[in-house]
């Protein structure tokens, strides 16, 4: 048998092989939009496929530095309403980054072009709380660090809750007395077995995860409703 028949029987039995899993994946990412839909329906909110703020973006009302990532922020899958008396925002977040590549020639001169990366996506749920707080962040403590998060790291005095989360704020005593026994315990024992990361900034509660699939929104959205629940009068802004 020629080489180059033998060459198409390979890759033609691999194609076949491979693309009902792509289809299946295709057909799963162009439903994302019904799936989300029928989440927010779940949920009693609102819905829009692309964002209701465009050409500007719903994630600038929010004082995230998330939102502002990248040369090219988009927002898709929006919902929005109030449950359990705290207003939330539900959304797909995601930004384009913007890579450098250098050839560098014989000569000593270099040719520099912009590349552009793959869309980054973050799930992405906000709690209305009111009030002017300081920043913090609660991250996974197995998760790499985000390189955007400031560095100065808090210690609290539950061995258990440290292990598992890592918390960042510039106002030591701020998140100390919003982390308060209560709301360790939840994030500890109760809160959605996601890799969750919180961020508090102002009067706003951020949840975010990577990955997150459209059936688990409604555990991100009841998430952030319930850590908003929890903040006690110590930590009030």
């Amino acid at each position: 048998m020629p080489l180059l028949a033998l060459v198409i029987i390979v890759l033609g039995a691999g194609l076949a092989a491979v693309a009902p899993l792509y289809l299946r994946l295709v057909r799963r990412e162009l439903s994302r939009a019904d799936r989300m839909e029928r989440a927010a329906r779940m949920l009693g909110l609102q819905f829009s496929r692309g964002d209701p703020a465009y050409p500007g973006s719903i994630g600038q009302a929010f004082p995230f530095e998330l939102f502002s990532r990248g040369i090219e922020q988009t927002c898709e899958n929006v919902m929005t309403g109030t449950i359990g008396g705290v207003p939330v925002t539900a959304l797909d977040f995601l930004y384009i980054q913007q890579v450098d590549s250098g050839t560098q020639h014989p000569d000593g001169t270099a040719d520099y072009r912009a590349l552009r990366s793959e869309p980054v996506r973050y799930a992405c749920a906000v709690g209305a709380i009111g009030g002017h707080r300081p920043h913090v962040v609660i991250e996974p403590a197995s998760m790499v660090p985000d390189v955007h998060v400031a560095p100065e790291r808090v210690q609290l005095e539950w061995g258990d809750f440290n292990a598992r989360y890592r918390v960042s704020s510039p106002e030591r005593g701020f998140a100390t007395a919003l982390l308060d026994v209560d709301l360790m315990a939840w994030l500890v024992d109760l809160a959605p077995h996601l890799p969750l990361t919180w961020e508090v900034q102002r009067g706003d509660i951020l949840c975010r995860t990577h990955g997150l699939e459209p059936e688990r929104f409604p555990e991100l959205v009841g998430a952030v409703v319930e850590f908003a629940r929890r903040i006690g009068p110590g930590a009030s802004g």
